[in-house]
């Protein structure tokens, strides 16, 4: 399948895989095409043809949830339906012990919001050397030699850190070195090492 070319199904335009980099998943136009068009699309059949890996990826889910729970508060007298949210915010030791209690109890849960993150290392390894073959320029920042987090510039023979040619992909904690969403990923395993850290030179830190 190295170098398969196909039409993309959004523009029409002539398309070929990047196999030959090792991400046969990955398309591109060989044409100028509309500007609209960023993602070139192949068709089904050309997708499904192409080589597949078995890969152990983390997957996280965070959810926003809101529950109804009735409970009893005894309240000054006089307060009106309009002011009783004002109320409540004043006064939360009166009930947010007793919601909290009732969160776990409470089956009537709605979703309100829901996130996947993905930790996929190999997925981003992947992405992170087509960035750094195609557009490096983009990426330069991140690009380091040396690992950010304990200084050391990796040897062949290291395990604890993965890279990618010269340059450190991730570092020796887990942390992606280049930030995953210049690379076409989500952002997460990922802090700016580059910013400047702040410290505290009055000698009261801590107190």
């Amino acid at each position: 399948m190295e170098n398969t070319e196909s039409t993309c199904t959004d523009c029409g335009g002539p398309i070929r895989n990047l196999a030959a980099d090792g991400r046969p998943d990955v398309w591109q136009h060989t044409t100028d095409t509309d500007r609209r068009c960023y993602m070139p699309t192949p068709p089904y059949q050309v997708e499904e043809a192409l080589p597949r890996e078995t890969r152990r990826i983390r997957i996280r889910f965070e959810e926003l949830v809101t529950y109804d729970a009735e409970i009893e508060l005894e309240v000054h007298a006089g307060v009106t339906p309009q002011e009783l949210s004002s109320y409540l915010t004043d006064h939360e030791d009166l009930w947010l012990e007793e919601m909290e209690k009732h969160e776990y109890g409470s089956s009537d849960r709605v979703v309100l919001d829901e996130h996947s993150f993905f930790a996929d290392d190999a997925g981003y390894l992947a992405n992170l050397a087509v960035g750094i073959e195609e557009c490096p320029k983009s990426i330069q920042r991140w690009l380091t030699i040396t690992c950010p987090v304990c200084g050391v510039q990796p040897a062949e023979d290291d395990t604890r850190h993965q890279n990618i040619g010269w340059f450190v992909g991730i570092a020796c904690n887990g942390m992606r070195v280049v930030n995953p969403e210049w690379i076409s990923m989500d952002g997460t395993h990922w802090e700016d090492w580059t910013e400047v850290q702040t410290t505290d030179a009055s000698g009261n830190a801590g107190l």
